[in-house]
């Protein structure tokens, strides 16, 4: 079986789409050949040459193809000049690989491709839609001026990105959601889709490397982070609206009068104008995949206080990890999360419940310990790479049949 995987969003990892590519293809059965195709980034052939994919094992060397497309940087305009690459570049890798299947994300990489006229079948991820994304910066209630870039140009864009995406998820695709959430959510958004054509496969993490015993090397990897003897509390995720870090900024002097902790916040701040100015805080930006599994073990307590999110990869990893885990209730996160049992689920917005949850389990290292435990028991259970790509590879067979049948 031959597999062209569009890839918007690849190495280096900037995301939770990019991990999601990256560890279906690591764990995919070996019988499956995998094309991919994406923008060349800044860091992308520090680790990878063309032909050299993220993988450990020889023998599964033969079986991956990496294509570049152009140069992109993670900016909202790089998209569709990837869009437009793949139009031009698609036909003629479909002829030369023979290709069986396109494997397309939620960022439409494919949109101006029509599965009927290429002669291939197109199952496209649902990782987050437009709408959605333009829903949850306008309820912030952040300004416009205080967006990022991107959230700028998608805001400014909404009149024209919001008929174009209507128009993709009405055409004769097929479709994987990583949660029900998004799954239930689709179908009354776009009511053209066939609930047949949805698989609901979650996402998945890697429980051997993200694993508690990574705590007897982190002093190694954060010495900056190893003499801080209070519970530490961990953000990381891209400084975004829709991740609802302004709340959890607001809760952190009120949290500081009682108790001695410290907050540390990873991840790419796309938002200038949010500034850390506790002495209670660590930025340490951007973080390379390899070294992230001894970030979460640096910490006690892990918080994604989003306004919008499907399935986060981030929380994944740090349930994996053996922390206590605080989220919202929005998206698939109560999918992942079952309140009291292996984290903690809050109501978005609203800071008093940050401020509240984090205080608890600083008062409670046995809950802490407790939630940790359950959540890495959920993980390994319920969320292995492993069983995601299997399952990933039967959706692939089942489209294919399918479209053998009607043909």
């Amino acid at each position: 079986m031959n597999i062209l995987m569009l890839a918007p969003e690849f190495f280096p990892i900037t995301g939770g789409v990019g991990t999601y590519i990256i560890e279906l293809i690591k764990n995919m059965p070996e019988d499956v050949r995998i094309y991919v195709l994406t923008p060349e980034r800044p860091g992308s052939n520090i680790f990878f040459s063309s032909n050299i994919p993220p993988i450990k094992h020889e023998s599964s060397l033969n079986r991956i193809n990496i294509n570049y497309i152009g140069k992109a940087n993670d900016n909202f305009f790089n998209n569709f000049i990837f869009q437009v690459n793949c139009l031009k570049t698609i036909p003629s890798m479909i002829k030369r690989y023979d290709i069986d299947l396109i494997h397309s994300q939620s960022a439409m990489p494919d949109l101006f491709l029509s599965p009927r006229l290429i002669g291939v079948p197109i199952i496209t991820t649902i990782h987050t839609t437009i709408r959605d994304e333009i829903s949850s910066i306008k309820s912030s209630g952040a300004y416009f001026s205080d967006l990022s870039k991107s959230e700028k140009t998608m805001v400014l864009l909404s009149p024209f990105l919001k008929p174009l995406e209507k128009i993709y998820y009405g055409s004769n695709r097929h479709y994987i959601t990583v949660s029900n959430w998004m799954k239930t959510h689709v179908q009354e958004d776009f009511k053209n889709i066939n609930p047949k054509d949805i698989k609901v496969i979650y996402n998945g993490v890697n429980s051997i490397i993200f694993n508690p015993i990574n705590k007897k090397f982190s002093d190694m990897h954060f010495p900056e982070l190893s003499d801080i003897d209070t519970p530490k509390v961990l953000f990381l995720s891209r400084w975004v609206e829709r991740k609802g870090i302004k709340y959890l900024l607001d809760a952190i002097p009120k949290i500081c009068e009682k108790f001695d902790v410290h907050f540390i916040f990873a991840g790419s701040n796309l938002n200038r104008k949010l500034k850390i100015s506790s002495k209670n805080c660590s930025f340490l930006g951007y973080i390379p995949q390899e070294k992230l599994p001894y970030l979460y073990t640096s910490c006690d307590i892990f918080i994604l206080p989003s306004l919008y999110e499907n399935f986060p990869i981030c929380l994944l990893e740090a349930m994996s990890s053996g922390l206590a885990v605080i989220s919202t209730n929005v998206g698939g996160i109560p999918e992942m999360i079952t309140h009291g049992e292996n984290g903690i689920i809050i109501k978005p917005k609203i800071t008093k419940d940050i401020i509240e949850s984090i205080e608890h389990l600083i008062e409670n290292n046995e809950l802490r310990r407790k939630l940790g435990e359950n959540a890495r028991k959920t993980v390994i259970n319920k969320f292995s790479w492993t069983r995601i790509a299997l399952e990933t590879k039967e959706c692939y067979m089942r489209v294919l049949e399918n479209e053998n049948i009607n043909c």
